[in-house]
Parts: structure tokens; C-alpha cells; sequence
């Protein structure tokens, strides 16, 4: 898709005046998407932009003109836009050294944390030990405590803590329980909420996280030991963006559209997620991370509770991003540790849909036999 929206030349027609009239068009549309970059750059520089995000609380329209122009003319980014664009568009300087590499890089490979459903105890018996450890007489459940070891035919063996032999698992249960929710480039509705890359209020959103951190994007090497701290510096930056409260709890606009939600919106767990959601999916590819929309519950009292679950690329460490909860990335250890140290969720499954055709050069296991 060319940024500036216009017709490619396969489809001009044979009259001149057409094709200079349709060339003249692109060319404005292309100077007019970096004016308003640049624009929003200096704004994004200045501290400008906080008037700019003011919604109607009923409609949830912007209430200022410029916004509104600006916001309209800046390009759409989505989960399908290529680092290449955004250095196009001006969003960015440069590409993360080594983006590529990482992005190739084997996922499913020993030691990596996966996961799997098993007979996991959920209930600890002193804080010196973390909750989701396997049990032969506890019921089934998601366990965030399992490690890639092995393949044996169709399926996974992973290490489950507490079990005394390896675990098999179906390798397309494990795809199903790992691989990242795909987001189309279109609209899509999530927990309620309508993401729509194309509208304006959600564009200004995404190209001004991208710009605020354009220059930290551009200094990741993905060959460096410590590029998976530097990934974490800024997903939880971008995240942090996500300012909302509860339904009732203050005064913003409490509807479904996720622009308008994301700076002082109104929604419970499930809706804040899901806005974080739309934010950090177009910056997926380029920070060279995996988005899993997650299904929990509370341990302590049994209440349905949304989050997010971030896996960086190439380490495959793993995070969770929890705006309801005021985290914006936090170690998944530490967030599934159990309700004894402070953090009281666990998994249940997924919203969404993912790939699970997973090719074979993204796995790098050992065979093992019976």
C-alpha cells in the first residue's frame, strides 16, 4: 500500500489530463502526510499535544478543529505497516540493526517458557513457592510454569515444575496457546471495542507513541546481549500511554471507540486491555515482540480479569501488560506468582484468533523417542 493513498500507475487511465490530475493529487497527499508528521512532532517535542486529546465524553469526537485536521491527514499505521514505511512516513530515522534477524529467529526452541494445560495447583502452600506448579490430583488448568524440551512425533515434551518425567503436549495445542493474536489492518472489534487503524483519533494516537520514541527505535541492535532490557524500556513506555480508569470511576468518555478511549477513557479490565491492545500491535513488528490477548481470572475471589501477555523476540522472555492493574509491563513470573506476593491473576485462555501453522524453521528441537 503506497502512503500517500493514491492510484498506483496500473490502474490510470489513457487520458493525460487524468494522469496529471491523479499525479498532482499524490503528490499533495504525500507532502501533506509528512507536513502533518512533522507537525505532530513538534507538538509530541513541546508537550502541545494534551488539548488535543480532549473528547466529547457522549460521542467521543475530538473537540478541537486542529486536532481533528491533523489527526485526518497523518498516515495509517497498523499491524501490517513495515518498518520501511515508517521511516518513509517520518516517523522514524532508522530500522533497528539486526530487526530482521530477530524476527527469524527460531521461537520454539529448548527452554523457552511456554503455555499448557495440565493439572496445575493453584493453591500455594507457603509464599516461598509460586503458584501453577503440576500436581496429579489438582484439576486442570493453564500453567505459566512449562519449558520447551523436546519433540516426540506430534507432540511437544515440555518441563512442567512439580512433574517427575517430561509432559507431552500436542504440538498444535501448543501453537494454539502461544502463537501471538493476529490483528487485521481493518476494523475489529475486541472485548466490545472498535479498533479501526484508519480513524483519525487512533492514527494521531499510534504516530505519536512512535514519534516520542522514534530515536530510542533507532538506537536497538538486536546483536546486543542487553537488547531485551531495551525492548522492555519501551514497550512499557509506549503502554504507559494507556491512561484510563474504571466504568464510574472518573469522567471521560466511556463508549467503544479506542481512540477516543485511550487518554482518560473509562472501561474495566477487559476494555483497557483491549485498547493497549490496539496500541501496541502496529509496533509489534518493529520492536520485534508477540501480543496474546489473555483471558484470566482472579485467585483470590474467582473474578473474570483481562490482560495482556508480551513475548520479546529473539530472548522469548515473557511479560504482562496490565493497564487496569497500573502495569504496563511487568516479568510474567512475577505476574502469575500468586495472590501471597501482591499479584492475583492466572490464565484461562485467549481471546481472538492466531496462526497455527507454524513453519518449520521456526522450531529448533531435539528429536526425542520413546
Amino acid at each position: 500500500m503506497r502512503p500517500d493513498g493514491g492510484q498506483s500507475p496500473a490502474a490510470w487511465t489513457n487520458s493525460q489530463s487524468v494522469a496529471s490530475t491523479v499525479a498532482v493529487s499524490s503528490a499533495r497527499g504525500v507532502l501533506s502526510a509528512r507536513q502533518a508528521v512533522e507537525r505532530l512532532r513538534e507538538l509530541t517535542e513541546s508537550g502541545g499535544l494534551e488539548a488535543l486529546w480532549v473528547v466529547d465524553r457522549q460521542s467521543g469526537e475530538l473537540l478541537s478543529p486542529e486536532a481533528r485536521g491533523l489527526f485526518a491527514a497523518l498516515p495509517a499505521v497498523t499491524p501490517a505497516t513495515a518498518p520501511e514505511e515508517l521511516v518513509e512516513a517520518g516517523l522514524l530515522t532508522a530500522i533497528p540493526s539486526g530487526l530482521r534477524q530477530a524476527l527469524e529467529a527460531p521461537r520454539y526452541k529448548v527452554g523457552r517458557g511456554v503455555f499448557v494445560r495440565a493439572t496445575v495447583n493453584y493453591k500455594p502452600v507457603d509464599r516461598t513457592r509460586p503458584v501453577g506448579d503440576f500436581s496429579s490430583t489438582a484439576p486442570v488448568g493453564f500453567t505459566h510454569r512449562a519449558q520447551l524440551r523436546a519433540m516426540r512425533a506430534d507432540n511437544f515434551l515440555v518441563d512442567i515444575e512439580g512433574a517427575s518425567a517430561p509432559v507431552p503436549v500436542a504440538k498444535t495445542d501448543v501453537f494454539a496457546w502461544n502463537e501471538p493474536t493476529s490483528f487485521p489492518s481493518g476494523t475489529v472489534s475486541l472485548s466490545g471495542v472498535q479498533i479501526d487503524y484508519n480513524d483519525p483519533h487512533l492514527k494521531g494516537h499510534v504516530c505519536a507513541a512512535l514519534l516520542a520514541v522514534a530515536a530510542d527505535i533507532a538506537a536497538l541492535d538486536f546483536g546486543d546481549a542487553a537488547v531485551a532490557a531495551a525492548q522492555a524500556r519501551l514497550i512499557s513506555r509506549i503502554a504507559s500511554r494507556v491512561t484510563m480508569t474504571y466504568a464510574g470511576r472518573g469522567d471521560g468518555y466511556a463508549g467503544s471507540r479506542v481512540g477516543a478511549l485511550l487518554h482518560g477513557g473509562q472501561g474495566v479490565c477487559f476494555v483497557q486491555r483491549a485498547v493497549a491492545a490496539a496500541l501496541l500491535a502496529p509496533m509489534a513488528r518493529l520492536l520485534a515482540f508477540d501480543l496474546q490477548v489473555a483471558v484470566g481470572r482472579t485467585q483470590r475471589l474467582g473474578v473474570a480479569h483481562g490482560f495482556l501477555v508480551v513475548t520479546l523476540r529473539p530472548s522469548l522472555a515473557r511479560f504482562v501488560v496490565d493497564p487496569a492493574w497500573g502495569e504496563p509491563l511487568t516479568d510474567l513470573r512475577v505476574a502469575c506468582f500468586g495472590p501471597g506476593w501482591g499479584h492475583d491473576r492466572r490464565l484461562e485462555g485467549f481471546e481472538g484468533t492466531s496462526e497455527v501453522r507454524v513453519p518449520p524453521e521456526a522450531i529448533a528441537l531435539p528429536e526425542e523417542h520413546a
